[in-house]
C-alpha cells in the first residue's frame, strides 16, 4: 500500500465556510498518523477514507489552539470506538506541556483510550511502518512562530519525501526540512510580511531554495488573504518553477518514490 498525505484541513486559525484548520494526515500503508490535531479529527479520518482505528500517533507542531484543540476529543472517541492500542502523542516538551493540561481539564476519566507522550528534539525522528517491514520515518525540524515550532519531514520507504512548513516565517530550518522534497507544503497566511508567518514571495523563496520540487500551499484562505490567482503570481515572480497547488480541504498528495 501506497503512503499519502491527507490534507484533512488547508485555512488559517480562522476558518471559513470551506476551509477547515490546517491539520494532516499521513496514511503509511496499513497504519495512520496525524501532524496536528484540529476540529474533529475522527470524522476527518472517515470523510478521507481512513479507518481510525489505524492511527498510531499524533505529532504536533505547536501549541497553539487551532493546531491542538481536537486532541482531547479524539481520545474520547476513539475510546467510544473500541481502540486498543497506546495512541503516540509526539512534540516539543512545551507543546505536550500545553496538551497535557487541555486533556486533563476534559476530565475524560475511563472514556480516553491509552495514550504516551514522547518529546521531540529539533533533528529528531519518527520511525514508521516498522512493525509490518516497510520503514519510513517522520523528522521534525525548528522554525520560527511565535511558540516553540517545528516543521516535518516525511520519508516514505519508497524514497519519496513530502515536508510541512508548520506556522513559521522564513527560516533555514524549513529549508532543510524541504531540502529536495518532491512536495513542500507550506502555510501562507498573510499577504505581507508578519512575524512567525509567510509571504507568498517568502514561500516561493523558501522552496526555490529547498530544491522542493512542487509546493502545495496551506495555512491560507482568499477570505482572509488574497485570491488565488495573485498568490501563485506571486509566488512564479520569485522565480519557482515548480508545480503551485493551492490545497483544498480533502486533498490528496502521493509521496512517490525518486
Amino acid at each position: 500500500m501506497g503512503w499519502r498525505i491527507h490534507v484533512l484541513g488547508s485555512g488559517t486559525a480562522l476558518p471559513s465556510a470551506g476551509r477547515d484548520n490546517t491539520y494532516l494526515a499521513l496514511e503509511a500503508g496499513a497504519e495512520s498518523w496525524l501532524v496536528d490535531c484540529g476540529s474533529a479529527p475522527f470524522q476527518r479520518l472517515l470523510q478521507a477514507g481512513l479507518a481510525p482505528l489505524t492511527l498510531r500517533g499524533v505529532v504536533l507542531t505547536h501549541a497553539h489552539p487551532d493546531h491542538i484543540y481536537g486532541l482531547p476529543i479524539l481520545l474520547f472517541q476513539l475510546s467510544l470506538a473500541g481502540y486498543r492500542d497506546v495512541l503516540r502523542v509526539y512534540g516539543l516538551a512545551e507543546t505536550l506541556q500545553v496538551a497535557q493540561r487541555i486533556v486533563t481539564a476534559f476530565e475524560l476519566a475511563e472514556h480516553c483510550v491509552s495514550h504516551a507522550w514522547h518529546a521531540l528534539l529539533p533533528g529528531g525522528d519518527i520511525t514508521i511502518g516498522a512493525a509490518v517491514g516497510s520503514t519510513g520515518s517522520i523528522q521534525v525540524h525548528e522554525v520560527q512562530h511565535s511558540r516553540p515550532a517545528v516543521g516535518v519531514r516525511i520519508t516514505a520507504p519508497g524514497g519519496g519525501v513530502a515536508a510541512y512548513s508548520g506556522d513559521t516565517q522564513p527560516c533555514p530550518g524549513v529549508v532543510e526540512l524541504a531540502r529536495g522534497a518532491g512536495w513542500l507544503l507550506h502555510e501562507c497566511t498573510t499577504p505581507r510580511p508578519f512575524a512567525g508567518h509567510s509571504t507568498p514571495e517568502e514561500v516561493g523563496r523558501t522552496a526555490l531554495e529547498a530544491g522542493a520540487a512542487r509546493l502545495g500551499i496551506v495555512h491560507y484562505d482568499p477570505l482572509y488573504i488574497l485570491g488565488q490567482e495573485e498568490l501563485v503570481a506571486r509566488v512564479r515572480g520569485t522565480g519557482f518553477a515548480g508545480e503551485v497547488r493551492v490545497m483544498q480541504d480533502m486533498d490528496v498528495v502521493e509521496l512517490a518514490g525518486p
